[in-house]
């Protein structure tokens, strides 16, 4: 059984203030965030919850979220940036979940574009991004970010795809626990959102050493039902995937897209 939640716990592992927020059960904590954000809350906000009943995905996909087992978090955040500049957000927030992954001493950390973490190619954490409270300027962002700790069997008989969570990849014995983990993925994604201007072009760099897909073969799914497939060939700054499709280099913007691996139509 895993540890329970600790706001106490949590907050003492960080090296800045943030105001915290945990749930026993709630829908969802994109949805608390984007509420307390609309009420006017203290940023950057944080909401926890050790249970969601309607935990969601990228593209209406239901996220999994059994109680006392993961990590269920969402970020409120706000960027000095107009929306049209956060197309990275979504790579920039893998790349803090790889690096926390891999601080772990986990090995083969993967990214699959644009919100999937993987350690040796089953998903263990997934990313959405959602933004309230748009002006010319600023943007608030709400991050939401599953990371599988010790998901019951039970509970993955309802998943689609291979998984796997950190006691599985890393062993009772040897992993810390869930409040540890929780602070330090809080406290790099915080430092990301921080430095997000002045570091975008290096994190892009980064999300390249992670990503699965790069030069290989991929299905392309859009949302008029049509197949495609082609080779991705690279990312552009603003979140973009570039995917050489019949000897023409296309872009492709995540809202309009879903993508797999041709050779894994699971992944």
């Amino acid at each position: 059984m895993s540890e329970d939640l600790s706001l106490e716990q949590i907050k003492q592992c960080l090296n800045r203030d943030c105001e915290l927020v945990l749930f026993k059960k709630t829908d969802s904590t994109n949805e608390q965030a984007l509420l307390k954000v609309k009420q006017g809350c203290i940023l950057p906000l944080v909401c926890f919850t050790e249970e969601q009943t309607q935990g969601r995905g990228r593209r209406g996909k239901v996220w999994v979220s059994p109680p006392g087992s993961n990590i269920y978090m969402s970020l409120a955040w706000k960027f000095e940036m107009p929306v049209n500049s956060l197309g990275c957000l979504s790579l920039a927030m893998g790349v803090a979940v790889a690096r926390v992954l891999k601080n772990l001493g986990l090995q083969q950390v993967g990214l699959k574009w644009p919100n999937d973490v993987l350690v040796d190619g089953k998903k263990i954490a997934g990313i959405l991004i959602e933004t309230s409270q748009i002006t010319d300027k600023t943007t608030t962002a709400i991050i939401g970010i599953g990371l599988n700790f010790n998901l019951p069997k039970g509970s993955s008989d309802l998943i689609a795809q291979p998984w796997t969570d950190i006691v599985s990849s890393m062993g009772m014995e040897f992993q810390p626990g869930r409040n540890k983990i929780a602070a330090l993925l809080l406290q790099e994604c915080m430092s990301i959102c921080d430095s997000l201007v002045q570091v975008r072009q290096d994190l892009m760099l980064e999300y390249q050493q992670y990503d699965i897909c790069r030069q290989q073969a991929v299905n392309i799914y859009l949302d008029d039902g049509r197949l495609m497939q082609g080779v991705v060939a690279g990312f552009e700054e603003n979140g973009e995937i570039r995917i050489l499709v019949d000897d023409e280099e296309r872009l492709f913007n995540s809202a309009d897209i879903s993508l797999r691996k041709a050779s894994n139509v699971n992944n």
